[in-house]
């Protein structure tokens, strides 16, 4: 009965994180945002370019997490869920979602780099109006 009740409780923490994550566009910059920092047509370009190779590293992994939610749930309806797949497949969601944070961190430290000083000052006033919108204000503190 414990083991049941541990292992029903592990999966409703899992879930619940699964859930809590924030929508994509709150991670990133959204893009009526990054068109208020006057981009040059070049610098455009190149964030499309940046968002579009996030794009195609994220959905797969999207995917991936999608069926082992799903592998997850199969597992604890079973009379006798297996404690070690379970764990196998929570961390297996864990690693995924983490690729998915690296790649949302590469995705703006390369949105950074292309921005001039100015437009990273006026990013980081803006931030401060829109705090939902955009990511920690560390993430766009430029090093020279």
């Amino acid at each position: 009965m414990k083991a049941k009740v541990l292992l029903l409780s592990l999966f409703l923490i899992l879930m619940g994180l699964s859930y809590g994550q924030p929508p994509e566009m709150e991670e990133n910059p959204p893009e009526d945002f990054l068109q208020k920092l006057n981009l040059s047509p070049e610098q455009r370009t190149k964030i499309e370019d940046i968002k579009t190779e996030t794009r195609k590293i994220v959905i797969p992994l999207r995917s991936q997490i999608e069926l082992s939610e799903i592998e997850l749930q199969q597992e604890f309806k079973k009379e006798k869920p297996d404690r070690d797949k379970i764990m196998k497949i929570a961390k297996k969601i864990h690693e995924l979602k983490w690729q998915i944070e690296e790649a949302n961190i590469d995705e703006r430290l390369k949105i950074h780099s292309i921005l001039t000083p100015e437009q990273i000052e006026k990013l980081k006033n803006e931030r401060f109006l829109n705090r939902n919108l955009i990511a920690p204000r560390h993430f766009w503190k430029r090093k020279d």
